[in-house]
């Protein structure tokens, strides 16, 4: 079992907008995660989802379902954003911004989703 990690500079700001941090200067367990985003199956996830729009597009406009199609499109969407930040906070986990993103895009996409299932039940 390791200990702490090292004491950081009084200089330097580990998380928020004006965080200064980065892999060079702060420890991997500085980070909110404590671990770098795994590069390989956050870029799966985004063509999967990218996959799923486009296949969702097809079939919208196939089978003219276009609330359907426009609420899937937008949690598909919101996804693709979501698994950007992950991808971004790959190559620094330490980025506010790309938290911020894959937080909040990856945690929203469900509620399109679940208004598109609303949506075809009330045609049912």
């Amino acid at each position: 079992m390791s200990g702490p990690p090292p004491p950081l500079p009084s200089n330097v700001v580990i998380f928020g907008p004006s965080a200064n941090c980065t892999l060079d200067i702060c420890p991997i367990e500085y980070s909110l995660y404590k671990y770098r985003p795994n590069l390989a199956v956050n870029a799966l996830f985004l063509a999967l989802f990218a996959l799923a729009g486009a296949v969702h597009v097809y079939l919208g406009i196939r089978w003219r379902s276009w609330w359907f199609m426009t609420f899937m499109l937008a949690g598909c969407l919101s996804e693709i954003v979501g698994y950007v930040g992950r991808i971004i906070m790959y190559n620094n986990p330490f980025e506010f911004i790309a938290f911020m993103l894959q937080i909040v895009f990856i945690t929203s996409g469900p509620v399109y989703y679940t208004a598109a299932i609303y949506v075809t039940l009330s045609k049912a």
